[in-house]
């Protein structure tokens, strides 16, 4: 399957605030789009809302948006599904754009270091653990969500929340999710009312970075990362006082790994 390298061009976007999109679409999305029975690696039940919202999500960004990208687990059948749901051709993106994977790496850490400097209304959609991303980014604002399950009882008021953040500045927004199967609805219609701001899905991509836990199985530790990023980290990046949230992580992010 070939997919677009857009490392680059994020980060072009980002330096000259130019409108841009981009979610990944993994197993979970797609496992929860077919209505399957369940819930993802995060513990986040596969519900028949957060099904709609996906599939329509999807569609919309796809026929509508006209500078959105799809990250794609590496899994032709689940192309083929998406492929078939819109109108127009999909613009598919490589799946670890944002995440680091040994490969491309000095692009990736070009673009953190864009977002670290830009100046638009940066807001951070994330668990309360992942706190010190506000801090990595410079973020004026953070979002905190529940870890899993609340897009049936808090979608609508959490979306309300981060407009309300997004016209409470002159700047147009930068949004960064960290919130699984429902940043990809969030960001549409974030993308809907606010066209001219920038989406990218992180997903897990900070967990490592902000956390020290492994949430995914990477093929680096912590060092690697921190080595990596060195120049846009704060001063007080070590200090113990975030030592509760590295114990915390251990327990409540990666639950389906099982070596806690």
């Amino acid at each position: 399957m070939s997919m677009l390298e857009i490392t680059d061009y994020l980060t072009e976007c980002v330096e000259k605030g130019r409108p841009v999109a981009f979610s990944k679409y993994g197993d979970g999305e797609y496992q929860c789009a077919v209505g399957c029975f369940g819930w993802n690696c995060d513990k986040d039940r596969y519900t028949h809302q957060l099904s709609c919202g996906v599939v329509e999500s999807f569609k919309y960004m796809a026929n509508n948006a006209e500078n959105s990208f799809v990250g794609l687990w590496h899994n032709q059948e689940q192309r083929t599904y998406w492929d078939s749901i819109v109108d127009k051709p999909v613009k598919w993106a490589n799946y670890h754009t944002i995440l680091f994977d040994k490969n491309n790496e000095d692009q990736k850490i070009k673009l953190y270091k864009a977002i670290k400097m830009s100046k638009m209304n940066k807001i951070i959609i994330c668990n309360d653990l992942l706190i010190k991303s506000k801090f990595l980014f410079d973020a004026r604002s953070l979002v905190h969500v529940p870890f899993n399950n609340w897009y049936d009882s808090q979608f609508n008021s959490i979306l309300d929340y981060i407009k309300q953040l997004i016209e409470s500045s002159n700047n147009p927004p930068l949004i960064i999710t960290c919130c699984g199967m429902n940043a990809k609805v969030l960001i549409c219609e974030l993308y809907k009312a606010f066209p001219a701001g920038i989406y990218l899905d992180f997903g897990s991509a900070l967990d490592l970075i902000c956390t020290k836990r492994d949430s995914r199985g990477r093929e680096y530790d912590y060092d690697y990362l921190r080595d990596l990023l060195q120049d846009i980290l704060p001063d007080n990046w070590e200090s113990e006082k975030w030592n509760s949230i590295y114990e915390q992580a251990r327990y409540k992010m990666g639950v389906h790994m099982g070596d806690v």
